[in-house]
């Protein structure tokens, strides 16, 4: 369940947390930027994909408490808007979108096989792309290091 008080503005990008209706491109992970804000909906911009720069309408749906969930013994209802504030994401969020501009933040190496990949192959441009790296990635020349995860096995070709 989102958080009970959520603060947007107009220019505020936000991510679907909800599948609400696929023909309109209103799936979970869809990334939008606010362009006005209702009582009963928000109006935003689809800001990646083929609906890239659709008008959308975001109305408030009703959410309930997981079942799993059982803080309380009862199940909690309220209405909320399906998305919450997208000034960041996971690399595997990431995935499948076009991105014109994005820093990425590696206080570590990535750990799975393909994610630096993914997270470098998003843009549209190398120009737009910042990276923050941990000091001790530097080496004596200035330059920084990380390491790229690959599991050779699976490029292997394995006679049966």
């Amino acid at each position: 369940m989102p958080p009970h008080k959520m603060v947007l503005k107009v220019g505020t990008p936000i991510i679907m947390i909800r599948n609400l209706n696929s023909d309109e491109g209103l799936c979970k992970g869809t990334r939008m930027r606010v362009v006005s804000l209702r009582e009963k909906r928000i109006d935003a911009t689809i800001m990646s994909g083929t609906r890239r720069g659709q008008r959308v309408f975001i109305p408030r749906i009703v959410f309930l408490s997981d079942d799993e969930d059982k803080e309380f013994p009862f199940t909690l209802r309220r209405k909320q808007f399906p998305v919450v504030p997208a000034f960041a994401m996971t690399i595997n969020k990431a995935e499948g979108q076009s991105i014109h501009s994005v820093g990425i933040y590696l206080e570590s190496p990535v750990f799975a096989h393909g994610q630096l990949y993914v997270a470098l192959s998003r843009l549209t441009s190398r120009k737009a792309i910042k990276i923050a790296i941990d000091s001790r990635a530097f080496d004596d020349g200035g330059a920084a290091h990380t390491k790229n995860i690959v599991y050779r096995e699976i490029f292997l070709k394995h006679l049966v």
